[in-house]
């Protein structure tokens, strides 16, 4: 009989290193994010913003991780959605990248005065007790002007989605830069379950992007999307600091699932 196992989801926008603010440089908060990683224990993390460098930082002091995915021209230059996993607890079968544009399959393809590519990393990984899941990990555009760019990137995601498996579990983690209760998240969850409201449990605030501390309130912009993928028994916000510092301008959130391969047809 399969054993039902509890899997930890992470999603991380870790900002990128070559933010032009030397009170929070990438060298002063590494330490703090990959201890962040830890604390969480994720057996999937989906990052945005992570560069090369960063992600070699965070496979050499977590040799558990192995990633994948491109770059946002499709190589290695540039901003990454790295998707993250605990090779103890997964194997890659699959993965991919698709980008936010008329023609998604083109590497560093763009539409919709989407000013610089934004895309999508995705990965098809076989648990140690045997079944598969999906991840799907994004950062939609940004900006106040965007609204549109939004709306049809989240179309581009809906679509891809419709042709998955339905009796796999999937995950879609992300910083969304929309809010919780607005077109875009209305288009995702008529589909997809937020693992916020979906949990038992939550912990932390309901913001997760903070600024450094400048911000406070209920701007939940990172979210964990999940279909089939049985009981969440636990949402979290890691507010994690350390003498002033922050790992991130975005505070990381994480969800726990009950995986039920005895109830395949196990949706929100």
């Amino acid at each position: 009989m399969t054993q039902i196992e509890a899997l930890r989801v992470m999603s991380f926008n870790v900002l990128q290193m070559d933010v032009d603010d030397p009170a929070h440089a990438w060298e002063l908060r590494r330490d703090l994010l990959v201890e962040t990683i830890q604390m969480c224990s994720p057996a999937l993390l989906g990052t945005q913003e992570i560069h090369a460098e960063q992600t070699a930082f965070i496979l050499d002091k977590i040799p558990a991780f192995a990633c994948f995915g491109s770059g946002r021209f499709g190589d290695e230059r540039d901003k990454h959605n790295k998707v993250f996993y605990d090779r103890r607890r997964l194997s890659l079968i699959d993965s991919g990248d698709f980008w936010f544009s008329l023609t998604p399959e083109i590497p560093g393809s763009s539409d919709w005065e989407i000013p610089r590519p934004r895309m999508v990393t995705w990965g098809r990984l076989r648990q140690t007790a045997g079944s598969d899941i999906l991840i799907l990990n994004t950062h939609l555009p940004y900006g106040r002007g965007a609204d549109e760019a939004r709306r049809q990137s989240a179309l581009v995601l809906l679509q891809t989605i419709a042709k998955l498996p339905l009796d796999l579990p999937l995950f879609l983690t992300g910083d969304f830069n929309a809010p919780v209760g607005g077109e875009v998240y209305a288009q995702l969850t008529e589909t997809l379950a937020d693992a916020w409201i979906t949990a038992s449990e939550r912990v932390g605030p309901e913001g997760t992007f903070h600024g450094f501390g400048r911000f406070k309130g209920t701007r939940r912009l990172d979210w964990i999307l999940h279909r089939n993928a049985g009981r969440t028994l636990t949402a979290e916000t890691i507010t994690n600091t350390a003498n002033g510092q922050y790992p991130s301008d975005h505070y990381p959130v994480c969800a726990t699932f009950l995986l039920d391969p005895c109830n395949p047809a196990a949706a929100h």
